[in-house]
């Protein structure tokens, strides 16, 4: 039964570093900061709140003489580089653009064939409890 006990222990300890870093992961994530953009020399602006929805936006006068594809055009730009602008001071989403997806993979793997071996001892151990309770009862 004390093996039993052995695998439960590295099952929990597996669960706890796992835990851990989804906890570290959750800490890092916190709210973005505010953002503007503009386009057509200035003419159209776009401020982010920290939220990344937009606050505001602020077109001059003079857009009225566009063309409506034209003004499309200077809000996307606008917009656009305000959300980079976000995304470049977000230490979160910097954090996970950092993140490599083989590194990741092979540790997934790692946990994957981890968790594989610990059901295996629990799995032996508790045929090996049967046997000797069958033995003892026979």
């Amino acid at each position: 039964m004390s093996d039993l006990w052995h695998v439960l222990g590295d099952i929990d300890r597996l669960m706890e570093a796992v835990q851990r870093e989804a906890d570290a992961a959750r800490d890092r994530q916190r709210p973005g900061r505010e953002a503007s953009g503009s386009a057509l020399d200035g003419r159209v602006r776009v401020r982010l709140a920290a939220d990344g929805q937009v606050a505001e936006i602020r077109l001059d006068d003079e857009v009225t003489g566009l063309r409506p594809a034209e003004l499309a055009e200077g809000l996307t730009r606008a917009f656009n580089q305000a959300w980079r602008a976000a995304r470049d001071h977000d230490d979160a989403l910097l954090a996970a653009g950092a993140v490599d997806p083989a590194v990741l993979a092979e540790q997934l793997r790692e946990v994957r064939e981890q968790s594989m071996r610990s059901m295996r001892a629990i799995t032996d151990s508790l045929t090996d409890a049967m046997a000797r309770i069958e033995r003892r009862a026979g």
